[in-house]
């Protein structure tokens, strides 16, 4: 049982760090596209409008994509383990109903697109509510391939194939870029739907093959009768709800965001982007990878299997995002600046999208914790306890943000905060329900990794804020090269400190890491 284990954990984490790999590269790029839309947009009334004009049509596919993927990964590796003929053709069902409904949506929103808009975004200025409404229209047709592509990527992780998916992200950063740098005198912010549009027509182009060829094959099926289909309508109805619930956290956000003083929404859309990149890196990527290795376990009723992949998620989640927000704390308002405080962006900007930069770090270590664990209920198909937690969460976030908004200045910084709040509550409700259900993790085991980690950073952050002080009185952060030099130097003592502390503490994680990193790149 113990070789069967740590058999398991190796191979996730082997796809884990191929996951991390291609989402980081993939990262890097959309930071130079964030880079020159803050340049030639900034904080201002287009960008508002932009935010507002996507906001829908993300939601819906946000929604149905998570459902799919929640409900869809542990049925068809149930199937796929019997017969993967059948697996295909219950996958071809679920694809083709999918479709018809991406389709009815796309017309759904372009036809009431002035009504979305103004009702949604009534706190917005006229000139802003009208030219949302024009992009609305526009990228409402989004939704039909971004739910293929979103189709084939659960296909491909159901398949155990993660790298594709994250690389193929890129074709939309790449458009986007190359649509700013030639079209923007022309088309204004147009430019980032239509960027947008080309990049979805070449990720789809370029995933059909892949998928074929990972072993799926498309049917023209519409037999609703299967038992697996009833199977997932029944499950897929719960978690539907549960999903539109947290998404409508985004939703109230900006919604409430829209009466806040003009650019607001553009801010939060800014810092939100920043937190992603790490979030998206690691923690979907863990996210991802664990999810079929959960549903597999729990298929064969590995259960002890189970609670030691969940627990030593938890403390790799906690050694990677608990020094992460020390540092993004102490480096947020340089960041910033480095990354967007040119044209459009002007230095009111900068000290906005920081503070809501901070106030959104503290959400890193919950809101990984949460997904790690939500795809356990996930894969124990319990919708139920998501749903009530999801609930929870959606009543608490506008109960929060009223009161941050009023607390705290900037009131943008206030729905941020809020955010992470959400996810902290979220995160110890779920451990609650875990133990209901008699799954009970290595607490000790956990809580000791977390305060060793915990005092690592201290350490690291006390001995970054040092440097922070002394290096920036010898070097001329007034310029670009200056700036870059002044953060690299400081993420390289970070690194430095917090990998000397936590190998002097004997956390288990480092050891983990290179192992594994001298294993996949290395030898190859």
């Amino acid at each position: 049982m113990g070789l069967k284990i740590v058999s398991t954990n190796l191979k996730i984490a082997k796809a884990a760090l191929i996951l991390i790999v291609a989402s980081t590269c993939g990262h890097i790029l959309s930071l130079g596209k964030e880079i020159l839309v803050a340049n030639y947009f900034g904080i201002t009334k287009v960008m508002d409008a932009f935010y507002a004009a996507i906001t829908v049509p993300n939601l819906i596919n946000s929604v149905l994509l998570s459902t799919f993927g929640a409900v869809f990964i542990p049925i068809f590796i149930r199937y796929k383990l019997k017969d993967k003929s059948e697996a295909n053709h219950i996958s071809s069902v679920i694809t083709n109903y999918l479709f018809i409904f991406f389709i009815f949506a796309s017309l759904f929103l372009y036809i009431f697109a002035p009504w979305i808009i103004r009702f949604g975004f009534h706190g917005l200025k006229p000139e802003t509510i009208n030219l949302a409404i024009k992009m609305l229209r526009i990228v409402c047709f989004t939704l039909i391939l971004s739910g293929l592509i979103g189709i084939m990527a659960g296909i491909l992780n159901a398949f155990e194939h993660f790298a594709w998916p994250a690389f193929s992200q890129m074709f939309i950063t790449i458009s986007t870029i190359l649509f700013i740098l030639f079209f923007v005198k022309q088309l204004n912010i147009f430019t980032l739907i239509y960027g947008l549009l080309v990049g979805l027509i070449l990720q789809f182009l370029f995933l059909i093959p892949i998928t074929r060829g990972k072993g799926y094959h498309h049917y023209f099926d519409f037999n609703r009768k299967h038992p697996a289909i009833k199977e997932m309508i029944s499950l897929g109805f719960i978690f539907f709800i549960a999903i539109i619930a947290s998404q409508l956290n985004i939703v109230v956000d900006r919604i409430m965001a829209s009466y806040l003083a003009p650019g607001s929404i553009a801010a939060l859309g800014y810092a939100g982007k920043l937190v992603q990149v790490p979030l998206v890196i690691f923690s979907s990527s863990i996210a991802i990878v664990v999810f079929p290795f959960f549903s597999s376990q729990v298929a064969e009723n590995k259960i002890e299997e189970l609670k030691d992949s969940v627990t030593k998620s938890i403390r790799m989640s906690g050694f990677i995002f608990i020094p992460l927000t020390v540092i993004l704390v102490i480096l947020a308002k340089p960041v910033i600046k480095l990354l967007f405080e040119r044209g459009m962006f002007d230095s009111h900007a900068t000290y906005l999208t920081s503070v809501i930069l901070i106030c959104y770090s503290f959400q890193f270590f919950f809101y990984t914790v949460g997904m790690i664990l939500g795809r356990v209920f996930l894969a124990l198909q319990d919708m139920i306890t998501l749903l009530k937690i999801t609930i929870v969460g959606v009543i608490m976030n506008i109960i929060l943000n009223f009161v941050f908004i009023k607390a705290i200045n900037p009131p943008a910084a206030g729905i941020a905060l809020s955010t992470s709040g959400i996810y902290l509550i979220t995160m110890f409700l779920l451990f609650a329900f875990l133990k209901k259900k008699m799954i009970y993790l290595d607490e000790k085991y956990i809580l000791k990794g977390l305060v060793k980690i915990g005092l690592s950073s201290i350490i690291m952050g006390l001995g970054i804020f040092w440097i922070f002080n002394i290096f920036q009185k010898f070097i001329n952060l007034g310029s670009i090269l200056g700036q870059m030099f002044f953060l690299l130097i400081v993420v390289f003592i970070w690194l430095a400190i917090y990998i000397k502390v936590s190998s002097s503490l004997k956390l288990s994680e480092v050891s983990k890491i290179k192992e594994l990193i001298y294993v996949k790149f290395w030898k190859g």
